[in-house]
């Protein structure tokens, strides 16, 4: 299983500058569910959006409640 290396404190604060090699999970607050998340999924009226407008209208699959938050980093190889 690959493990996620989330670069700690950092974001993109728009959506459209979130560089294309950084991997985007969003986490759920409230179950702790994690799903990986395609910034090109997006709407075209949020390619612009800021991260925290996006976070507030995103609404998890598992549990319904919307707490999402989004954690931006890479991939490690196993054992990382």
């Amino acid at each position: 299983m690959r493990t996620f290396i989330q670069i700690q404190n950092w974001s993109p604060g728009y959506m459209n500058v979130c560089p294309a090699h950084v991997v985007i999970l969003v986490e759920c607050k409230a179950c702790g569910e994690r799903r990986e998340f395609d910034k090109h999924s997006l709407p075209p009226s949020l390619h612009h959006a800021l991260v925290t407008t996006v976070e507030s209208r995103l609404k998890c699959t598992s549990c319904g409640e919307k707490s999402g938050k989004m954690l931006f980093g890479h991939y490690g190889k196993d054992g990382e």
